[in-house]
């Protein structure tokens, strides 16, 4: 099972990109907004990637953060979600936005989507309202900041451990903001973690709140 790709984005089609792994490409299949990102992609990019296998195809689905994958995982749990229309409604807006737009019971977001539709959008709606609550965003806490390079191995690798990737995310964002313009050149991926797991501990003075 892949969990992530990092790569270089050799060639961007129009429903998914070939990402150029150790001399191996890889066909991935991403949404609009994501497929806009690795059209002005200069270096490597990671992926977190879902597998679908099925008896006459392999297929690779590519997110830019660990909660899009999760979204994503979340809709095709739902009754006549695949993973095209999933995709779909990834394409409408960022994953805060379509968790928002869940919890909130926005069904005009979610229907606009092509082939959702109102009916679809409600079923959406009733059956994953309750189980977004956990990527919704801490009060106070940074949404979605941008990490960089960097920052998102930080992220997998906290992940890796066993923390809620949302938390794992803000934890970083958090470190990486607190941080004197020059440590940015300067810091491993070993000190990131290592000080993003401060904020994380239970007993830490930075814990996220």
């Amino acid at each position: 099972m892949i969990g992530s790709l990092r790569g270089r984005v050799a060639r961007v089609e129009e429903e998914w990109v070939v990402l150029e792994v150790g001399g191996v490409g890889y066909q991935v299949h991403l949404h609009q907004r994501a497929l806009a990102q690795m059209q002005a992609a200069k270096e490597e990019v990671t992926l977190q990637i879902h597998t679908s296998v099925r008896e006459d195809a392999i297929s690779l689905y590519g997110f830019v953060s660990p909660e899009e994958l999760v979204l994503f995982r979340h809709l095709l749990g739902v009754e006549r979600i695949g993973p095209k229309a999933a995709l779909a409604i990834l394409s409408r807006s960022d994953w805060q936005g379509l968790v928002e737009a869940i919890a909130q019971e926005n069904f005009d977001l979610l229907a606009a989507a092509p082939g959702i539709g109102a009916k679809t959008a409600r079923r959406i709606v009733l059956e994953l309202k309750g189980r977004v609550e956990s990527l919704r965003a801490v009060p106070g806490a940074p949404v979605a900041a941008s990490v960089g390079a960097l920052g998102e191995r930080a992220v997998e690798a906290l992940a890796a451990l066993g923390f809620p990737a949302a938390e794992a995310r803000r934890a970083v964002a958090l470190e990486l903001a607190d941080s004197s313009p020059d440590a940015g050149s300067e810091r491993t991926i070993e000190v990131l973690v290592r000080d993003a797991l401060r904020r994380l501990a239970p007993s830490g003075n930075g814990r996220l709140s």
